[in-house]
């Protein structure tokens, strides 16, 4: 989630919406049922944790700040994601009831598997975690969890609750570190989801010239299956993905930018024997053994369409399938076998005279490379710069 970050009390955050929308704490204090010292107090209290005041007060009433234009905005947004909790829990006023302690609870018994591993992440007694997700069931009637024989799994609400739980204490986190970059400290995560496309391209770039310019803020790259990282995506434990684009399978709420074409390139060990061969043929790689994609990856049906194509013969071992660059290099190495890699994947090897193209055309062969980001995301200042670094390093690669 956002680490540390302290997260101000659901009520007073509601209450400072309130205020702004209102422009006075009398009327803010009697649309959300909260006593007019206590909506002072609350406000007081979040001000004081951020250092600078959110509104201006005067005789005509409360404005908010720039400062405060900025936290309130994002409070808004988390309050809602939350307000999506209320169709979910067959209630109107699950946003209202719910609590900072009992959707912590639920994302982390959610992502842990279980209430003893998620109290150990979040520094809490399991019988404090098990009581606050079991005060959600009771109070709107619902089933978040269930014993299977591989452990306590979340049920369809409780996944659904857990995400809208996310994407709202994300915003609310936000919330903070928007108002400490406007101060002139930018914090917070950027967690990237990465592609085999992207790891050894355009992301290494974008990421040392991101690190120079927001050294407070901490990427985290997390790589693996596209339907998993997609799934993160969704779920807001990903900010962006960047990789091979899909069109027929993007998970509805996703939205895609296209940033570069690739080609898929057949590739080996240096002193291979169709090494700086001119002209090879489809005929001429037949007598080869091959590293295959894994199955799901984008270039797994252009491999099994060419492989449909070869003659092979009966004493040819099979392709070792993996989805390891380091593994697929290793078996490059010390062997004849071929590969089916992207150009630009492989570029590093290829000027270090490690790996080689074998010359033969794969017509039909490109991939679009891109962005993948939720449809309803805001990117803060710092995400914001990284897709522009990302852009930037692509036009490098289109030239």
């Amino acid at each position: 989630m956002l680490g540390d970050v302290p997260i101000p009390n659901l009520r007073h955050l509601r209450g400072l919406v309130a205020v702004a929308d209102c422009g006075t704490l009398s009327r803010a204090s009697q649309q959300i049922n909260l006593s007019q010292p206590a909506l002072t107090q609350g406000i007081a209290k979040i001000e004081q944790q951020l250092g600078l005041p959110l509104f201006r007060r005067s005789g005509s009433g409360m404005h908010p700040t720039e400062a405060g234009e900025l936290f309130i905005a994002r409070a808004r947004r988390g309050l809602e994601f939350l307000k999506r909790g209320d169709r979910i829990a067959g209630k109107t006023n699950f946003h209202q009831l719910v609590t900072l302690g009992q959707l912590r609870s639920l994302i982390a018994a959610v992502d842990h598997g279980g209430f003893r591993e998620a109290a150990s992440s979040l520094g809490r007694d399991a019988s404090t975690v098990s009581r606050a997700c079991r005060e959600i069931e009771l109070q709107f009637g619902l089933a978040l969890f269930e014993n299977t024989s591989s452990g306590l799994k979340p049920t369809r609400s409780g996944e659904a609750l857990t995400r809208v739980a996310k994407l709202a204490l994300w915003e609310f986190g936000q919330a903070v570190y928007d108002v400490r970059g406007w101060h002139g400290t930018f914090e917070g995560r950027l967690s990237i989801g990465c592609l085999p496309l992207a790891q050894s391209s355009i992301l290494p770039l974008a990421l040392n010239r991101f690190a120079q310019e927001f050294p407070q803020v901490v990427p985290r790259v997390v790589d693996g299956y596209y339907s998993t990282l997609a799934r993160w995506l969704v779920r807001g434990d990903l900010d962006v993905l960047v990789g091979a684009l899909r069109r027929d399978e993007l998970p509805g709420g996703l939205a895609q930018e296209r940033l570069f074409e690739d080609s898929l390139s057949v590739v080996a060990r240096v002193g291979h024997p169709l090494a700086g061969r001119k002209g090879v043929s489809k005929e001429d790689l037949a007598p080869y053994p091959w590293v295959s994609p894994r199955l799901g990856a984008p270039s797994r049906d252009y491999f099994d369409s060419l492989l449909a194509e070869l003659s092979i013969p009966a004493n040819v071992p099979l392709p070792i399938e993996t989805g390891s660059h380091t593994v697929l290099k290793g078996i490059l190495f010390g062997s004849d076998r071929l590969a089916l890699l992207s150009r630009r994947q492989t570029a590093v090897d290829f000027e270090a005279q490690l790996l080689t193209r074998i010359d033969i055309e794969l017509p039909n062969s490109g991939r679009e490379i891109g962005l993948t980001w939720r449809e309803d995301w805001l990117p803060a200042v710092p995400q914001a710069r990284f897709l522009d670094l990302l852009r930037d390093a692509a036009e490098g690669e289109n030239q």
